[in-house]
């Protein structure tokens, strides 16, 4: 019977140590030492729990009194302090509350949506520049992380939320009129619409400009001869006045295009434009593309 009993009693030690050993331990309150003024006596007062702060020390016959922090203020510790904190932090520009200030702790704020904490500061989000996507998003802690779009991907836009995006694959019955790069889709339709002329000319000669990169003084000698006298040297404004003229321009000029870029020193353009006439020719053996 010895050994039954003793094997029921480890079980019953393992399983419901709280039992056997009593009650359930508690946490031990805090103190601090106070010497009371009258009696000089040093007595071990109890300390005021989070929310609350000491109102007056204990005596030799009353415990320590705690009152309820005020409004705007907070102990988050165990603490004797005569008064609570003030919840002196305030969110500034860029930041929100993540947590209202309470009885037990100070606010807690936090970056807003498109920035990230660095150097005490909230900065936005970097943006990802055409030709680039979005690896890794930012967070309120991190910034973007960017990569090259890989072959096959492109960005047309800065971002910093969208990744790269494959390029479409064209429809049966289609040709590429432009072939995908980094920065581009692919360009699909028919030789007959580019043939044809209105928007689908306007659209391809778009695509076209901007797929490759011109020398800025020849861009500039382009739209100044062309489209407009008085433009900035910089490459963003040039090419967008070159956009908006592709859009308006009659048809009979944009037929002069090849000549135009001629006539500008771009040579290599002119030649690239009539090459990818030829080969789109070529796909399409009744259509031809007279400019």
């Amino acid at each position: 019977l010895f050994f039954p009993s003793l094997i029921l009693f480890l079980l019953a030690l393992f399983l419901f140590p709280g039992v056997l050993c009593g009650a359930s331990v508690v946490e031990s309150v805090p103190t601090y030492e106070y010497r009371d003024r009258i009696t000089r006596e040093i007595l071990t007062c109890d300390q005021c729990p989070p929310g609350t702060h000491k109102a007056a020390h204990c005596t030799a016959t009353t415990p320590t009194q705690c009152v309820p922090c005020r409004s705007d203020h907070f102990t988050e510790l165990w603490n004797y302090l005569p008064r609570c904190l003030y919840c002196n932090i305030l969110c500034n520009e860029n930041q929100e509350v993540e947590t209202e200030c309470s009885s037990v702790s100070n606010r807690v704020c936090r970056c807003k949506e498109g920035f990230y904490w660095t150097n005490d500061f909230c900065i936005r989000h970097t943006e990802c520049g055409p030709g680039h996507g979005v690896k890794r998003r930012g967070t309120s802690q991190t910034n973007t992380v960017c990569e090259k779009c890989s072959n096959g991907y492109f960005s047309s836009s800065s971002s910093a939320l969208e990744t790269c995006v494959k390029h479409q694959e064209c429809a049966y019955g289609q040709i590429v009129l432009l072939p995908g790069s980094v920065y581009s889709d692919t360009m699909c339709g028919f030789c007959e619409d580019i043939a044809n002329g209105g928007e689908a000319l306007r659209t391809f000669l778009w695509g076209f400009f901007n797929m490759h990169r011109m020398r800025v003084v020849k861009m500039k000698k382009l739209v100044t001869r062309y489209i407009q006298k008085s433009v900035p040297r910089q490459r963003g404004p040039l090419l967008e006045k070159i956009n908006v003229w592709l859009a308006q321009a009659p048809e009979k000029d944009l037929r002069q295009l090849p000549n135009m870029l001629k006539s500008s020193d771009l040579h290599s353009m002119a030649d690239k434009l009539k090459k990818r006439f030829k080969e789109i020719e070529q796909q399409s053996p009744n259509c031809s593309l007279n400019l």
